[in-house]
């Protein structure tokens, strides 16, 4: 019987060069999904793999790239775990054509217009994107435009390529590709899965200062006991600088206040506290 339109081809099509840009069932063992920039989100492919098991099944292929008689993943590593969670024998994929670099773009692209991106994810990506721009378009990487004799060529291409494909900004983007270049990657390593990696003022803070600082206040900031709260604490501990405690800091700021205040302000707050006293002291007599 004739296969319909919409069905994928069979396995067998998949070695056949016309089923490129063809929806086609690959089988999982076919596919290395290794070396990907962002790690896969194991609930979120539990999740998938429900779905992929249920009566829809699955929805939207993965797309993925020919190197020899196997194939690389460009883009759907959610999809490509939930299939393997869910013990199916193959995945629909398109198969596309692409080198290494084009291949590393697309991933990049993929991840920065969806939009889901930590600030820390969305500046390594960033970064990592503005280096292969750079390789693939070499004529671009030295040189100043009409406006200013100090900017980079290849940046200011790059911010505007970048910017036209996901909507951010060009000083966005450059504010993200700084901020990656200027973290130790020992630090993006430990942040990658805590709440400081969407703290986009923290990780600033952080940046402005040397790898080995940078290491030695996340240690703090992560400290199974008594973290450091902030990143201006972290470096507080580093340096010496004693930690005043809330209510010190309070007292310190009422007497502050108390200097600062004209001398009629002064005994009305006197007057205040000598009536709370009082009234005080006539409650606890009706309470004995």
């Amino acid at each position: 019987m004739a296969r319909e339109e919409n069905t994928p081809a069979v396995v067998a099509a998949v070695l056949d060069p016309v089923a490129v840009d063809q929806i086609v069932i690959v089988p999982l063992d076919l596919i290395d999904a290794t070396d990907r920039l962002r790690e896969v989100d194991e609930a979120y492919a539990t999740v998938l793999a429900g779905a992929f098991a249920g009566r829809g099944g699955q929805r939207t292929p993965i797309e993925i790239v020919r190197r020899g008689d196997r194939f690389r993943l460009v883009f759907g590593a959610h999809r490509y775990r939930a299939a393997q969670i869910a013990q199916l024998p193959g995945i629909k994929a398109i198969i596309t054509e692409a080198d290494d670099a084009e291949l590393r773009l697309r991933e990049i692209d993929e991840n920065l217009i969806r939009n889901e991106l930590s600030a820390l994810d969305r500046a390594r990506f960033l970064a990592e994107r503005k280096r292969l721009y750079e390789a693939l378009n070499p004529e671009t990487k030295h040189g100043a435009n009409r406006f200013t004799r100090d900017a980079n060529l290849a940046t200011l291409s790059f911010g505007a390529d970048i910017a036209e494909k996901t909507g951010l900004s060009e000083r966005t983007v450059q504010r993200a590709v700084a901020l990656a270049e200027a973290l130790s990657p020992e630090v993006v390593k430990a942040l990658q899965h805590t709440p400081l990696a969407r703290n986009q003022a923290a990780l600033e803070a952080l940046s402005k200062h040397p790898a080995k600082r940078q290491e030695a206040a996340v240690a703090h900031l992560l400290a199974a006991e008594n973290p450091a709260k902030s990143v201006n604490e972290a470096f507080d501990r580093i340096d010496g600088r004693a930690i005043r405690p809330a209510d010190e800091k309070h007292l310190s700021k009422a007497i502050d206040l108390w200097g600062r205040m004209p001398a009629k302000d002064r005994r009305a707050f006197l007057g205040f506290l000598a009536e709370a006293e009082l009234r005080k002291g006539c409650t606890v007599e009706v309470g004995q």
